[in-house]
């Protein structure tokens, strides 16, 4: 046998052995996939649940208990019958995935605008005025402090924003409360009688040294000014001057 017909041999041979191992592995390297989970091992596919309707807690039961994994809770502004429910799902319900597979579930958080009404949390302590807000569902912003002649300390003078009706969830609800009022108080505008009251009580006397006549008849019998001005630094015993509205025809001594 020359070299030619040695080499021709021998890749016929070599030929033949490839097709053979070729065919006995096809089999293997070309049957049907299996699914690979999210846990790391082969499992056959597991249907989606329905979980549309559900609470997010006893979605992520449902989830997880048919070997399938939570992976996101989405929140989307809706109506007030299905708020905390869940009313969508990624994958749809039905869906075949690999056991492990993530699901995501899109739960209600309720109306954009929720019921406001500020006036009702002028007055209320700063604690019983944020439950209000709350009840509303509405997020509390927080507190700003001032002094304030007439509102005691730690109630509230005003909240911002101060529209009623509605408001949105996205804006935030502050409240102004009072520190209370530590020097002269405020007596500009209220009955002579009910200022003498708030000046006795705090051991002051006042003196009226002059009734101006006054045009509007609310004015009559108010205060209209008032020295040292409200806020001012005083001691017990002293005296606070005060200007009183009258009658455009009234004489001094009718007081």
């Amino acid at each position: 046998m020359n070299r030619i017909t040695a080499l021709l041999l021998l890749v016929l041979v070599g030929a033949g052995t490839g097709f053979l191992a070729g065919s006995l592995s096809a089999p293997s390297a070309f049957r049907t996939p299996v699914f690979i989970s999210s846990m790391g091992y082969s499992s056959a596919p597991v249907a989606v649940p329905d979980v549309v309707g559900l609470s997010r807690q006893d979605a992520r039961r449902v989830i997880e208990s048919g070997n399938l994994l939570l992976a996101g809770e989405w929140s989307e502004f809706g109506d007030f019958e299905t708020m905390g429910l869940v009313t969508r799902q990624d994958p749809a319900p039905g869906t075949e995935v690999p056991r492990g597979a993530p699901v995501n579930v899109f739960w209600n958080v309720g109306p954009l605008y929720r019921p406001y009404q500020p006036s009702q949390l002028i007055g209320l302590t700063a604690g019983e005025a944020e439950e209000l807000v709350a009840d509303w569902q509405l997020y509390n912003g927080g507190r700003t402090r001032v002094p304030h002649p007439v509102v005691p300390e730690g109630r509230v003078i005003a909240a911002s924003p101060m529209f009623p009706e509605s408001l949105s969830v996205r804006r935030t609800v502050r409240l102004l409360v009072s520190t209370g009022w530590t020097g002269l108080p405020v007596l500009a505008g209220i009955p002579r009688i009910e200022a003498e009251s708030l000046l006795v009580a705090k051991g002051l006397y006042m003196l009226v040294i002059e009734e101006r006549p006054v045009e509007g008849p609310e004015q009559i019998g108010r205060i209209l000014e008032q020295s040292p001005s409200g806020g001012s630094v005083f001691q017990t015993g002293d005296t606070v001057r005060v200007v009183v509205g009258g009658r455009a025809d009234s004489t001094w001594g009718e007081w």
